[in-house]
């Protein structure tokens, strides 16, 4: 009887903890932000998550072998953040060579331009209907586009700003 009760409490063991074939990894980055006047002191407590996955599989010309090759597949990342201008939604989605940055309404989500890495560590060469422009993520997290424009001869900028879905808790300290 003893050796029918260990056998099963290995078989329920075993089988309650089987690993699942995925990378994940996910990473919170707060921002706390302080503003003290006379009143006392303003907390606001700002959280965006940031979530990795990558599928692991095993090489196909190793089967039914003991050491198998691990193919390692694309990662997806993914944010709970969205960029705003002018009343309007935009979200980034991963492409092969960069980003896509898509306009997100109420309703559905359609493409708006294409983002790529440049050169230049931390720029991006954004094209929209033909025309180019750079772009860079300043310290608030928001990313602003530059581009030329010839009637004025002048540099435009336009900031698409960081909107975070966040969880924010305002605590208030009387000094």
């Amino acid at each position: 009887m003893k050796k029918i009760l260990m056998i099963f409490a290995l078989a329920a063991f075993t089988t309650a903890f089987a690993q699942e074939n995925k990378n994940e990894k996910k990473e919170t980055v707060v921002t706390k932000t302080t503003v003290t006047d006379s009143k006392g002191k303003d907390v606001a407590t700002k959280a965006v998550s940031r979530t990795e996955k990558q599928v692991v599989s095993l090489d196909n010309s190793d089967a039914n072998m003991t050491n198998q090759d691990v193919v390692m597949t694309p990662t997806k990342v993914s944010t709970d953040v969205t960029y705003s201008n002018d009343g309007n939604n935009y979200v980034f989605q991963n492409d092969k060579e960069g980003y896509k940055m898509m306009y997100a309404n109420a309703d559905s989500v359609k493409d708006y331009a294409i983002i790529r890495p440049s050169t230049q560590k931390g720029y991006y060469i954004m094209s929209q209907d033909g025309n180019s422009s750079f772009g860079y993520f300043n310290q608030n997290g928001d990313f602003v586009v530059e581009s030329y424009d010839p009637g004025t001869d002048s540099i435009i900028s336009t900031v698409y700003q960081l909107q975070v879905k966040e969880k924010k808790v305002m605590k208030k300290d009387k000094m």
